[in-house]
């Protein structure tokens, strides 16, 4: 049996709001990976950094969905070393306005989908209304790039599809925080993601908050 149900995505903009991405990230995060969150990381000891900025996916005022920005001490930076002069060496290789710049770079990161709301469609949707402008650009005069740290198969089955392309900037190493996330088969990437040229227009030009009709058979 179809079942519909309208899905709303928002920025959490209270306290509240921030708390409740909070402990649903939380939550699946330490169930199914054994990861903590605080302040400081560790990532022998798997404790990981909150982030900064969060997206919800509402149904019926239910939070069924998050993901999130962070806006300094990505782990691009903190797991891959990576440089703004690095990202500038990559985005020399591109065809690239030159408004933008590896000193200007924030990382969509914790990408949740409460366990009893998958496989209904809402992965894919939130992944890509949280390239929207609204979400990824904060008010600032200068545009950000945007990475990704993930493992292989996030870019191929949620990145790939919506016709988001990203650009490789290195492999991750294994850190025993990542041990139940990432295998040699699946290994952790840091792409990047160059807005005007990578993310389709209906995305990145999305107005939030954002309503969907899904209909789903699971």
């Amino acid at each position: 049996m179809n079942r519909s149900f309208r899905l709303i995505f928002k920025v959490a903009e209270t306290e509240a709001e921030v708390l409740q991405c909070q402990s649903l990230i939380a939550q699946v995060y330490y169930k199914e990976l054994g990861i903590t969150f605080s302040s400081t990381y560790n990532p022998e000891n798997k404790i990981e950094l909150w982030p900064h900025h969060y997206l919800m996916g509402l149904v019926n005022d239910e939070l069924v969905s998050t993901i999130s920005l962070y806006i300094h001490s990505t782990n691009l930076e903190r797991y891959g070393g990576v440089t703004s002069e690095d990202i500038d060496s990559l985005l020399a290789e591109t065809e690239v306005p030159c408004k933008y710049s590896g000193n200007y770079i924030r990382e969509l990161t914790k990408f949740v989908v409460k366990e009893n709301w998958r496989k209904k469609g809402i992965g894919k949707l939130l992944m890509a209304v949280a390239h929207s402008k609204n979400f990824i650009q904060i008010n600032e005069e200068k545009p950000h790039l945007i990475s990704i740290t993930s493992k292989l198969s996030t870019f191929n089955y949620f990145l790939d599809p919506i016709g988001i392309k990203t650009r490789l900037i290195k492999l991750i190493p294994a850190f025993k925080i990542h041990e139940l996330y990432s295998n040699e088969r699946d290994p952790m990437q840091s792409r990047l993601i160059i807005p005007d040229i990578d993310i389709p227009k209906q995305w990145y030009n999305l107005k939030l908050p954002a309503e969907y009709q899904i209909t789903s058979n699971k």
